[in-house]
């Protein structure tokens, strides 16, 4: 690893910690050099903070884009249950976790409006293969009839939910079983009665 990326890796272990508090010279001190050294390799502190978001924002698309490929080959409910079961594994890594809750508090607000624009813009194209699977689900009698695009927003509810219950308490046992439980839940109050009776059998 060159010593850019290293900073950069630093930079994300720190933010995860402090916020944008976090200093030049502790991240020079993380990687092992003298600070005027890191001017070296960026222009300041701002710079690192844009180049570490952006990369942490490219990563996690990435991971969703192929979730989503192999999501879109089946049943809405092992697709939904896929998806939830990523949002738990990707961010289950505590500092991870915090980095994106931390995030939509930083200072630059010049920073929170390119990475607010460049979320929203990834999230809206997502939703919209998510709400198609869903409706797919309608419309093979897996999801009742009368179910409602609301049920989609109480999903990603959920997630939010269960991971704030995973910052909160990082060291509560059985997170994944507690996490399986929930989606079970919603996904019985969605469920087409002709679908639970085949569960049944």
């Amino acid at each position: 690893m060159d010593k850019k990326q290293e900073i950069i890796e630093a930079a994300f272990e720190l933010f995860s910690v402090k916020g944008d508090h976090l200093s030049v010279a502790e991240l020079a001190r993380a990687v092992g050099i003298k600070t005027p050294s890191l001017y070296r390799h960026f222009e300041g502190k701002d710079q690192i903070m844009e180049i570490m978001i952006r990369q942490e924002i490219q990563r996690y698309y990435e991971c969703l884009e192929q979730e989503i490929l192999l999501a879109e080959k089946l049943s809405c409910k092992e697709a939904m249950q896929r998806l939830f079961d990523f949002a738990m594994e990707y961010f289950g890594e505590n500092k991870r976790l915090r980095f994106w809750r931390t995030m939509p508090l930083i200072s630059n607000e010049e920073h929170k409006s390119i990475f607010r624009d460049l979320i929203v813009d990834q999230d809206n194209q997502y939703m919209q293969r998510i709400k198609r699977c869903f409706q797919k689900g309608i419309d093979n009698g897996e999801i009742r009839a009368d179910v409602s695009e609301s049920a989609l927003n109480l999903y990603f509810t959920m997630i939010q939910g269960v991971l704030d219950m995973m910052l909160l308490h990082p060291k509560k046992p059985n997170k994944n079983g507690f996490a399986s439980k929930m989606f079970e839940a919603y996904w019985k109050g969605i469920s087409a009665v002709s679908t639970e009776r085949k569960g049944g059998q």
